[in-house]
């Protein structure tokens, strides 16, 4: 049986209160395991799509399916616990916590996910062996290293532990908002190689979000923000 789309946007509409809409989506569709690069400017909605699919923010009308799941049907405890146990996010600003080690930033998604624990465990027989497996292969190695603060590493050295994160116990959708903005052009690509490698291995559909058009090629199909919304370009707060 095929299975549902990871994503599906249908006639699906968002305005905050008192506003004109600030997306307008008649049509949206990612498949299960594909791989897809989300362009557009700033103010061009990118990161109101993405609040409609970690289900933080609701649609006006319409319909916003997330791997299989229409959320409207969802309450707020189903929606956290999908995200939870399917989405990995990888954010721009990184969103990794001083206080604690490499190993227990990567880690933290299993604290909040008994199906995502399970899955990092059957992988590398435990969840320490997962997250340190994770880290040597996006270039985190060394006993040195792993136990230093996030504090004390390079930009491209947190924004591989946030992948790390993003990817333990295989979800089953990656997203990742602006994620290379800060790294310069070697380091983007081989950013963006990394994370397509892993999803691979995982399985996992992944939906790529920059204003940076030379990351294009990397994926399988290239979505622009001002082909698929409809809503005037005038947002000035959403990224």
């Amino acid at each position: 049986m095929t299975p549902p789309p990871a994503i599906r946007f249908s006639n699906a509409v968002f305005a905050y209160r008192s506003g004109a809409a600030v997306l307008d989506i008649a049509d949206l569709r990612v498949e299960a395991g594909e791989r897809v690069f989300l362009e557009g400017p700033s103010g061009s909605g990118k990161s109101t799509l993405l609040g409609l699919v970690g289900g933080i923010l609701m649609p006006t009308a319409g319909i916003v399916e997330v791997l299989g799941e229409q959320l409207a049907d969802l309450g707020p405890t189903r929606r956290d616990r999908l995200r939870a146990d399917r989405v990995g996010f990888v954010f721009q600003m990184f969103n990794l916590l001083p206080y604690l080690s490499l190993v227990d930033n990567v880690l933290l998604p299993c604290r909040f996910s008994a199906t995502r624990a399970a899955a990092a465990r059957s992988g590398s027989g435990s969840l320490q062996a997962e997250a340190v497996r994770l880290l040597e292969r996006l270039g985190l190695a060394g006993e040195t290293l792993l136990e230093r603060s996030v504090t004390e590493l390079s930009i491209g050295q947190q924004q591989r532990v946030a992948l790390a994160r993003a990817l333990i116990g295989s979800p089953s959708l990656i997203v990742a908002d602006e994620p290379t903005s800060s790294l310069d052009a070697p380091t983007r690509l081989r950013f963006v190689d990394l994370l397509l490698e892993e999803c691979t291995r995982a399985g996992s559909t992944v939906v790529f979000v920059s204003h940076d058009p030379s990351l294009a090629p990397s994926f399988e199909r290239s979505v622009r923000m001002e082909d698929i919304n409809a809503a005037p370009l005038e947002a000035p707060n959403d990224a």
